[in-house]
């Protein structure tokens, strides 16, 4: 029994000297898709009998990652992140490419339990960066334009106190915004599932 107890307070005593807070520094990375919220369908309208137009995530998305957990429940984060590349092809055939990169800050909302365990959902502003190129018969064509975007995501993280600072992550986030073609709003959105690394100082 004596045994028992004192197994319990050393255990108490190591979940209670964790810390909590803190700045933290890492990195990620995982897949990236994408979402054009109507624009290939439409665009397929207008072409007819003349292609079938489609997009292609096949891009490595690369995130760099800077916050400061306050405590157990709340967290400030900045992203910068570059989802790669989307194919752009008609009928096929390659004639482009979309390339989109985000810097947003969010808040990062979870739980950190004794063991380390941290669910969270993200949510937050910044801005986007959505730059087309074309390849192929459409070499020349480019479009670069920048706007504004709302950031969420669920993911999960792990930091037991044995890990000195160091923590993993998995989750999925993704930027919402709206794309102008001159013609019409679009409501698209590019997202990652991806798995990175922390450390907090």
């Amino acid at each position: 029994m004596k045994k028992l107890l004192l197994l319990t307070a050393l255990v108490s005593s190591f979940a209670s000297a964790q810390d909590f807070d803190g700045f933290y520094l890492g990195a990620g990375l995982g897949s990236t898709n994408f979402e054009d919220g109507g624009l290939v369908s439409d665009a397929n309208y207008d072409l007819g009998s003349q292609g079938h137009l489609s997009t292609d995530s096949k891009g490595t998305s690369v995130k760099l990652i800077a916050g400061y957990q306050i405590n157990r429940i709340v967290g400030i984060e900045a992203q910068y992140t570059n989802y790669g590349d989307t194919d752009v092809k008609v009928s096929g055939t390659t004639l482009g490419k979309l390339e989109h990169s985000s810097f947003t800050v969010a808040a990062n909302l979870g739980y950190t339990f004794d063991n380390g365990l941290r669910p969270f959902a993200t949510v937050g502003l910044g801005s986007i960066n959505y730059k087309e190129t074309g390849s192929g018969a459409a070499q020349g064509w480019k479009f670069d334009d920048n706007g504004g975007t709302v950031r969420s995501g669920l993911g999960v993280e792990y930091a037991p106190a044995a890990f000195n600072g160091f923590a993993i992550r998995a989750g999925y986030e993704a930027d919402f915004y709206v794309m102008d073609s001159g013609f019409e709003d679009y409501s698209q959105f590019v997202g990652s599932f991806y798995i990175g690394s922390t450390y907090k100082f």
